[in-house]
């Protein structure tokens, strides 16, 4: 099994979200799996005990297309990937997810030929704004031989899981799904995740994996800072592998929620506040010449 992420720029913290995603997959893997990062910035992962593959802002460029869509990189990674490693089930990452189920589980599943992806969302004519807009300008359209139809449900795509067996074709129906939308200048915002889905249901029986892989999209700042201290404790107390993996617990009854809803209400109101209350008497160090 090779499981995989795509991460591109500098912002430190996505690749600090990738370290814990790394290290909860590192705890149950066994010995012909592994774990590849596609990054910009291969410099992060030097400790990390995973393969990289280093690309350049001009690849990504390529992966976007003629239509310079971010996300339509997702699913060249997706294919590079099945190219690359054509004899293993692949699991692509979001870097905001971790392993906190059986690997085994997920496994045997994939053995079985399902696909898999985080989480079912429902079907995008149910849904609000952008995603329903969507829909309309596609319900009854063919993209890659497929008519678009209401057996076709969204899933959240911060896990793609793809059987060896079908994982070349899944990425060839979800880029040519993918951008026979884009050609049609279909609402933008879940094109790829659409394609995914779409693709998943046409080659495998996709299941949801949020029993198995958490995904905390709707509270990263604490799991953020979960992460952050894991690689503290390991730095300043020169862990090995090992002993860095025995301390990560996904068991605790003390993490932090995956989601919060906060208040519209209570955001405004606290902006309304900051803006009355503002900080004052700020004091900096001085340089010498000041």
């Amino acid at each position: 099994m090779t499981i995989f992420f795509m991460i591109f720029g500098d912002k430190t913290v996505y690749h600090v979200q990738a370290y814990l995603s790394i290290r909860s997959f590192q705890k149950q893997m066994k010995e012909h799996d592994r774990i590849v990062v596609i990054t910009t910035h291969p410099e992060f992962y030097a400790s990390s005990g995973t393969d990289v593959i280093k690309v350049t802002n001009e690849n990504i460029k390529e992966w976007q297309g003629e239509r310079n869509f971010f996300w339509r990189a997702k699913i060249k990674a997706i294919e590079y990937m099945s190219n690359q490693y054509p004899d293993d089930h692949l699991i692509y990452l979001d870097t905001d997810t971790f392993l906190y189920g059986s690997l085994d589980a997920i496994r045997a599943l994939l053995d079985q030929g399902h696909g898999m992806m985080h989480l079912k969302e429902g079907h995008p004519s149910t849904m609000m704004t952008r995603s329903l807009r969507m829909w309309k300008q596609i319900a009854g359209k063919q993209y890659g031989g497929i008519t678009m139809g209401m057996e076709h449900e969204m899933y959240n795509a911060g896990v793609v899981a793809l059987p060896k067996e079908k994982a070349k074709s899944i990425a060839s129906l979800a880029l040519a799904l993918c951008d026979g939308m884009l050609e049609d200048d279909v609402e933008r915002i879940v094109i790829e995740q659409y394609s995914l889905s779409i693709a998943l249901f046409e080659h495998t029986q996709l299941l949801e994996c949020d029993n198995y892989i958490g995904h905390y999209w709707g509270n990263k700042p604490e799991w953020e800072s979960l992460a952050y201290n894991l690689i503290a404790n390991a730095h300043m107390k020169k862990m090995s592998l090992a002993e860095e993996l025995e301390q990560l617990d996904f068991t605790r009854k003390d993490l932090p929620p995956i989601y919060i809803h906060h208040s519209s209400t209570g955001r405004r109101l606290k902006d309304t506040i900051d803006k009355l209350f503002k900080d004052k008497n700020q004091k900096y160090i001085l340089s010498d010449n000041e």
